[in-house]
C-alpha cells in the first residue's frame, strides 16, 4: 500500500539515451546490433556512428541512440534480450547530467567505467 503524495512532471524527462559499450573483440556485434536498431526504428531513433575512442563520460568505445520517451518500451525491451556480450547504459536526459549517469542510469550487462568529471558537479 502506498501512502501520501508522491508526484512526478513527467516533463523533466526530455527522451532516454542508450549506450552500447564495446571492444575489439565485439566491435562487429556491435556494428551489427547498431545497424539492426537503424532498421527496426527508422528515424524515430537518432542512432549514432560506433566511438573507438573517449566520447564524453564514455571512456570505453560505444554507440549512442536517443529515444524518444514514448519508443523506451520497445526499445528497452529489444536491449533486454538482444545485447548479447555488450554492456548498455540507459538513463533520462533532464537537467542534471550527473545524476542521469549515476542516480537515475539503469544497466544491462557489466557496469561500465565513465569519467564523471565531465559531468559537472553534482551529487553521484
Amino acid at each position: 500500500m502506498v501512502t501520501g503524495t508522491m508526484t512526478f512532471d513527467a516533463n523533466a524527462v526530455q527522451e532516454f539515451h542508450a549506450h552500447v559499450y564495446y571492444d575489439t573483440a565485439t566491435r562487429g556485434s556491435a556494428s551489427a546490433m547498431r545497424d539492426r536498431m537503424v532498421g527496426m526504428a527508422g528515424s524515430r531513433l537518432k542512432v549514432y556512428t560506433l566511438s573507438d575512442g573517449p566520447r564524453g563520460p564514455h571512456v570505453m568505445p560505444m554507440f549512442g541512440v536517443d529515444i524518444p520517451r514514448s519508443d523506451l518500451p520497445e526499445v528497452l525491451s529489444y536491449l533486454m534480450m538482444h545485447h548479447g556480450p555488450h554492456a548498455v547504459l540507459i538513463h533520462p536526459v533532464t537537467d542534471d547530467e550527473l545524476k542521469d549517469h549515476t542516480h537515475h542510469a539503469l544497466w544491462l550487462g557489466e557496469r561500465q567505467p565513465l569519467n564523471l568529471s565531465v559531468l559537472g558537479s553534482g551529487i553521484a
